[in-house]
This record gives structure tokens, sequence and C-alpha cells, in this order.
């Protein structure tokens, strides 16, 4: 296990060497809420056996700083950056900015190292053997400092890949928005308040329902449970369908009827991640023909900013 130097607050990143004499990749892969770099390394090594299957790969699995957290009424943890809610996300979001820049800052620097060692000293072919990857908020974070870029000392070098697991976007309401245009967005309401008429109109029925069935009263609960069960059932299925169909950083199509074309959305997106991470704007003609490229500086599938909070 190699030593090395660490950023203030973030203990040393826990590290297996390849079992190989070459070294052509490393893997940097994030842990979850609460767990450590050794623990949560151990586990996913041994799980398929990695090592072995991997001969010539390095992994690396660095530990979050700890900061208390406001879902565990202060309680100092390891994580990435906080949270108000398990559940959504979305919710006091300014509570995850300090964590995701420190965070993005320390994975720059750890892979900044890495793709120095991998590439001899030539950092732009070190980073492309670099691979990024999390686990539940660790995938969050990598993400979000995927999205960000700002790697090596041009700030535009891309990584190998990207692997997620069991993830979420951070921001991913404040992004969704900036890539719709007026007319979804129209459509968007629309549909928020048929689905409140239609909860109402449900609500009143089943009251009546019950009005007549009082002398019934296992019959009158069976029929409310099947009644909100498919309503859940419904629900969440509608919701997979928007998250998985609404943000796509991506896009080449041009947007109709929009005052502003699909590439400016874009940017607007990652601007707005790079100023959450301190990070200078950078310009549509000095990036986007890299965006375009199968293996750009943000380098990850778009289906990955797809899949909903998990």
């Amino acid at each position: 296990m190699e030593k090395r130097q660490r950023k203030k607050g973030y203990p040393t990143p826990f590290t297996i060497d390849p079992i190989s004499p070459e070294h052509t990749h490393t893997f940097i892969v994030l842990h979850g809420r609460g767990s450590k770099g050794e623990k949560f390394g151990c586990e996913f090594l041994d799980y398929a056996n990695l090592p072995a299957r991997l001969p010539t790969v390095r992994f690396v699995f660095p530990t979050a700083s700890k900061r208390r957290s406001t879902i565990f009424k202060k309680m100092p943890i390891n994580q990435w950056f906080d949270n108000y809610s398990l559940d959504d996300p979305n919710q006091r979001t300014d509570l995850q900015v300090d964590g995701l820049m420190e965070t993005a800052q320390f994975l720059r620097e750890l892979i900044g190292t890495e793709a120095q060692i991998l590439g001899g000293g030539s950092g732009q072919i070190g980073y492309q053997k670099v691979i990024l990857g999390g686990l539940s908020q660790g995938c969050a974070a990598g993400i979000f400092t995927l999205l960000g870029g700002g790697f090596g000392e041009s700030g535009n070098e891309r990584l190998g890949a990207f692997i997620g697991m069991s993830g979420w976007l951070p921001f991913e309401r404040q992004l969704n928005d900036m890539t719709d245009d007026e007319e979804e967005k129209d459509e968007k309401e629309e549909d928020d308040q048929d689905d409140e008429e239609s909860e109402s109109d449900d609500s009143e029925s089943s009251d009546e329902d019950e009005d007549e069935e009082d002398d019934d009263g296992s019959d009158s609960e069976a029929r409310i449970d099947v009644s909100l069960s498919d309503a859940a059932s419904n629900a969440v299925s509608s919701g997979i369908e928007v998250n998985f169909a609404a943000f796509d950083p991506f896009q080449s199509e041009t947007q109709e009827d929009s005052g502003r074309d699909s590439h400016s959305n874009i940017m607007d997106v990652i601007n707005h991640v790079r100023d959450i991470l301190d990070l200078e704007s950078v310009s549509i003609s000095g990036t986007f023909s890299a965006l375009q490229k199968p293996r750009s500086f943000l380098a990850m599938d778009p289906l990955i900013l797809k899949f909903p909070f998990i």
C-alpha cells in the first residue's frame, strides 16, 4: 500500500497495487455515506476478486472527510457532502455546496497524481487511463466532479471512464429546469395541475364509498388499500418515466420554438456546476466541440444522468 501526501481533512486513500509488474490503469472508487475507503474497498474487491481479474489495475479508495450530518442530528460522519434528506436530495441543496466543492478539489488532485504516474510524466496520456467511480453518495460526488471538469493543467483533460452504482445527480432539479424550454415547463405545470385534480377526485370518491359501505368495513378497507396501492404504483412509474427522459447534457438536437439552442443550455448546466465547484466558466466555442466526441472531457455515458435517485 502506497502512502501519499493527503489533503487536509481527507485521510490517506486505501490503495491496492497491481499484482502484475505492469500498471496500465487506476480505478478511483468512492464509498457511500458513513463508510470508509478501506472497509468499502475490501468488500468491493473481494466480491468479484477484481485484483485477479484486472491484474494491471491499481485500485484507490479515498475516505471522505468527517462532516457533521444534518440527517443524523449533527453527528460527525464520513461523508462527501451534507444532505438534508435521504428521500429527496433536492431539498436544501445549499447544504451540499461546501462538501461538493472541497471533494471535487480533492479528487482532481488525486486524479492528477495518478495521471502523472500512469503517463510517465505525461498527464494527457495518464488521465485517459484513470477511471472514476462511486457508490451511492460517492457516485453522486463523482458525477458532479466529472461534470465540472477542470482536470489537468489545461483544465480540459479527459478521464478514461466513469462507473456509477446506485447514485443520483446532485442539484438534479435545478439542472433539469435549466434544460427545459418554456413549452416543456408549461406542459409540466399542466400535468401537475391535472394530477392534483385527479387526486382530489379520487379522495372524494373514496369518501363516498366509505359512507355507502359502513356495514362492511373490511370490504371498504380492502378496496381503499388496492386503490392506494395502484395510485402509488402509477406515481412511481410516472416519476421514473419523467426522470429517465428529463435530462441529457449531451443532447445534440436543437429545441424547437426555443429562444436558445440546446448547446447553450448544455453550457449553462456545466457552468452552473462549475460555479458551485468554484471553477471558472467555459464557453461554447472552446468546449462544445469536445462535448460531441464519444470520449469527451466529461467522459461519461449520457444514460448515467437519466437514472432517478436511488
